[in-house]
């Protein structure tokens, strides 16, 4: 689906995107899983229009009425997930605490870790797989123009500059980043300069998060 349908690709950018944007504005834990929840939703009904499409296409290669009532309650289907999905997404983000958060005049708590974590993870890993798309080399799962170990590699090293002031836990971080890059060009995977692209993806990514959450090293 990622590689033949471009419609997902764009579905999977815009779920890390409203995942990046519930981090800024500190959603609570309920409105997190209902924007989980509101994407899923989105991409589930793409999956299955795009099979159904390519049933009645195997099954009936000419026009056929059946065939485009088919189609068209497929397409249906798309269009009520995503108006159930933008009514949750603005929900949940045009509520009061929300809307106080980005004016400066309301106070959230900070998000938990692990919001932030599954935040970053996404937002990598959707800018990994379409670089790999966009690049044309090698598979999702192996190879490509990003190297995604790399890339979550140095992601967690920028989360443990972020979390602790610890100089000896900074430096074991970047060590193992560095050392998880270099596997993969040992094995062949990857050349150095798919690491690196996949090293900067993951500093640029992190920085960006963690500056947006007003989050100063070691905090």
């Amino acid at each position: 689906m990622l590689r033949k349908d471009w419609h997902v690709r764009a579905l999977f950018l815009i779920g890390a995107l409203v995942l990046l944007a519930s981090t800024i504005i500190r959603v609570s834990r309920i409105e997190l899983l209902l924007l989980c929840l509101a994407v899923t939703l989105v991409v589930l009904a793409e999956v299955l229009n795009s099979a159904i499409e390519t049933v009645v296409d195997l099954v009936s290669p000419k026009y056929h009425p059946l065939a485009k009532i088919a189609k068209d309650v497929g397409g249906a289907g798309v269009m009520m997930a995503i108006l159930m999905g933008v009514l949750i997404v603005v929900g949940v983000f045009l509520n009061a605490e929300a809307l106080r958060t980005l004016s400066g005049w309301g106070r959230r708590p900070p998000p938990h870790l692990l919001h932030v974590l599954l935040v970053g993870v996404a937002t990598v890993l959707v800018a990994v797989i379409l670089g790999k798309l966009w690049g044309g080399r090698g598979t999702l799962t192996r190879g490509g123009v990003v190297s995604a170990h790399s890339a979550i590699a140095f992601f967690c090293f920028v989360s443990i500059w972020f979390l602790t002031p610890d100089i000896i836990a900074r430096l074991l971080a970047l060590i193992l980043a560095l050392l998880v890059a270099q596997s993969r060009v040992d094995a062949g995977i990857h050349t150095l300069r798919e690491v690196v692209i996949g090293a900067v993806v993951a500093l640029a990514a992190g920085f960006a998060l963690y500056s947006a959450l007003a989050m100063r090293p070691g905090i």
